[in-house]
Parts: structure tokens; C-alpha cells; sequence
């Protein structure tokens, strides 16, 4: 019976390191020698003016505290002012949809659709993009501020005909901070991530607060609804199951602050978790089918399998150690005490990094739990604490 503990406890913990090794190698040979794939967007690169008509689509909830901010931002894009929409779909209970109005009142480019209940953030996307008149959509969030060039930059990519989504760069404003530290590390490995799986086929990870989509990839609006989570997240393999890729930029900054604290941070990331998990599931069909490419091959199974499957096999593989450690404390005591010790040499000098990787598994397991046994919806999305005060450098 030991016996067989030992082995699983060993397989458990073997097959999820395993996991992540295979892939981080994988990714690591794209990132480093690149793929045909970028070079077919280089060949669809030119000097001259590409500017498709643009629809900025921004689901509003109680953003009162920076919503002016935010709009003075979108109307200083060096993107041409004839080109461009801005949508905004609120639900919101504060004065959000005055100062909105009041924006829209001297400008054309602005329009606002408005509910007077709560929605979530899902029907406010769709109902956005089917008020959007632009050939490209640009998705966007009133918490974040893109650079004057953002659209321009996603909207360059669409040059190339296989591009159906690009994702853009995350900057964090207070990544001095404890959580802003954590956050800051996790994008580190998350842009290493999405810029080798854009090489390799397409990448999963799709960053709502600056993206754009070309709009016939979400002309049926039926396809958006069925999205399980926000919609946003499944918009990048809604593109790969209609034949588009799905890219990341790292010309297309935007910026935001983390939460300010790890508590709002494991709270954001659980719902980010939960969503992402509930649409790898949805789009299951396209696992292992070699007409996905990579990404149906690769991509898909082997980031469903780290993001719901590992979690649960750490956790069976931490249960068993203990299982062990309670029959023989002489044996397995020592495994802890090693352990402990790691983890104490790591607080002292990698603390961003043993934070992202706890948070980031306790967030997967909790959304996990939240899925299978609450049942729980994800898609009304309460605010994080954070400061929401925007800097004076964007």
C-alpha cells in the first residue's frame, strides 16, 4: 500500500512538472528561431497608410472615478477622427453615464448604449458589437489607458489576411508595489507566452483591455452569446475555429495598475481563471484535430491541461506527501523540511515570483471549485481595490 502511495505521489507530481517543462521548451524553440508564420506577416507589410474604419467598444460599470480620463484618452489616438467610433455600453448605478453623455454631447465620434440593469460583461460586449459599424472592433476596458498609437499598431496587423485577433502589451503603473511586483513578473512569462505561441500558430491569451478583432469574425453575434465566462476570452479561438490567427503585438501598449494588494489580486485572477477554463472547455471540439494546426494539436489540449488539470494533480500529489508523512514521519518529515527551506530562500530573494506561482494555482483551483460545485457565473465582474487613479506619464 506504501508502496503504491509513493508511486503515485511521484507520478502526480512528475506528469505536472512534465507538462510544463514539455511546453516551456516548445515555446522557448519558437520564441527563439521563429516560425513561418512570421514570416508570412512580414510579406503582407508595406509603407503605405492602412487605416480600416474603427469601432472602439467599451463595456462601462460604476466608472465614475475614471471615465473622463479615459475618453480624453481614446480622443487623443493619432488614429484618424473620421475613422473612428467609440462605443460605449454601460450598466452602470453612478454617474458614469453623464459624464459619458456629456462627452458624446460635443463629439460625434462617441455614442453610448445604455441598460438600466446590471448585464454583465459579456451582453454589454455583444450589444457593442452589434452597434459597431467599424471594419475592425477594438476591445477595451474604461480601467485602462492606451497609448496614442495602440490602434493604429492593432489595426497595422490586419494587413495580413490570416490575422483575425491581436492582443497588445500590458504595462503596469504601480509595479513597485507588492501586488504590482507579482502582476508585473506574471506578464513577463505571460508575453513570453503569447509572442511564441503567435509564432508557433495562435495564441489563447487575449488581453480585453487593448484588442481588436476583424468585425466578420464576430458577424454572427449568435457564436459571441454562446461563449461561455466573458466573451472576450473565447473571441481568440472563436477567430482560429473560423480559420483566423489569433497574435500578440508588443507595439500595442496600454496601461493600467495591478491591485493593490494580493488579496484583490487572487480574486481578480480567480475570475480571469474561471473564464478562461470554462472557454477552453467550450471550444473542446477543437482538441487534437490537426486541421487547427498547432494550435489544435498543441496549443489547446496542453493549456487546458495546465490551467485545470495540473492544479488538481499538485493538489492529489500534496495530499498523498501528507498521507505519507502522517504513516512515516522519519521519512517524509525530512521532504518538508527541504521544502520549507526552498520556499524560505525563494521569499528572500525571488518573492514576486513564489507569490505569482501560489496565487496563480490557489486562483486556478478555487475557479475550479467555483465551476464544478458552485456553479458560479464569472461574467458580472466587481472591481478590484486598487488606487484607479490614472498617472500623468500615459
Amino acid at each position: 500500500m506504501m508502496d503504491a502511495l509513493v508511486v503515485l505521489m511521484f507520478l502526480l507530481f512528475g506528469v505536472s512538472l512534465s507538462i510544463f517543462c514539455f511546453y516551456g521548451l516548445v515555446l522557448l524553440y519558437y520564441d527563439r528561431l521563429g516560425s513561418g508564420k512570421a514570416k508570412e506577416k512580414s510579406e503582407h507589410d508595406g509603407n503605405e497608410a492602412y487605416e480600416p474604419t474603427v469601432s472602439v467598444v467599451i463595456p462601462t460599470h460604476n466608472e465614475e472615478d475614471v471615465i473622463a480620463k479615459r475618453i480624453d484618452n481614446l480622443l487623443a489616438s493619432d488614429y484618424p477622427k473620421d475613422k473612428l467610433q467609440i462605443i460605449f455600453v454601460d450598466d452602470s448605478s453612478d454617474s458614469t453615464p453623464k459624464i459619458i453623455e456629456h462627452y458624446a454631447n460635443s463629439s460625434t465620434q462617441i455614442r453610448i448604449i445604455r441598460f438600466d440593469e446590471r448585464m454583465g460583461y459579456s451582453p454589454c460586449l455583444v450589444a457593442g458589437c452589434r452597434a459597431a459599424q467599424g471594419e475592425v472592433i477594438v476591445l477595451a476596458e474604461a480601467s485602462s489607458l492606451m497609448d496614442a498609437k495602440a490602434i493604429r499598431h492593432l489595426v497595422s496587423n490586419f494587413r495580413d489576411p490570416t490575422v483575425g485577433v491581436v492582443t497588445g502589451k500590458d504595462m503596469i503603473l504601480n509595479a513597485d508595489e507588492g501586488a504590482g511586483q507579482s502582476e508585473s513578473f506574471y506578464l513577463r512569462v505571460l508575453d513570453f507566452v503569447r509572442r511564441a505561441e503567435s509564432k508557433m500558430d495562435s495564441t489563447i491569451y487575449m488581453k480585453g483591455e487593448a484588442a481588436a478583432v476583424r468585425k466578420e469574425v464576430v458577424l454572427d453575434l449568435r457564436d459571441l452569446e454562446k461563449i461561455p465566462g466573458t466573451a472576450d476570452t473565447g473571441i481568440a479561438l472563436l477567430a482560429r475555429k473560423k480559420g483566423f490567427r489569433a497574435i500578440y503585438d508588443p507595439q500595442v501598449l496600454f496601461f493600467e495598475y495591478a491591485p493593490s494588494t494580493h488579496h484583490e489580486r487572487v480574486r481578480q485572477k480567480v475570475t480571469r481563471g474561471a473564464n478562461l477554463i470554462k472557454v477552453l472547455w467550450a471550444f473542446r471540439s477543437m482538441f487534437l484535430k490537426p486541421k487547427y494546426g498547432k494550435f489544435g494539436m498543441l496549443t489547446l489540449p496542453i493549456n487546458f491541461a495546465m490551467l485545470a488539470l495540473v492544479p488538481l494533480l499538485l493538489l492529489g500529489g500534496i495530499i498523498v506527501l501528507t498521507v505519507l508523512t502522517v504513516a512515516n514521519p522519519g521519512t517524509y518529515l525530512t521532504i518538508w523540511i527541504i521544502g520549507a527551506c526552498v520556499l524560505l530562500f525563494a521569499l528572500l530573494f525571488w518573492r514576486p515570483v513564489v507569490f505569482t506561482i501560489f496565487e496563480f494555482e490557489y486562483s486556478l483551483l478555487k475557479g475550479l471549485y467555483d465551476i464544478v460545485f458552485l456553479r458560479k457565473s464569472h461574467d458580472k465582474i466587481d472591481k478590484v481595490i486598487s488606487t484607479r487613479k490614472f498617472s500623468s506619464q500615459v
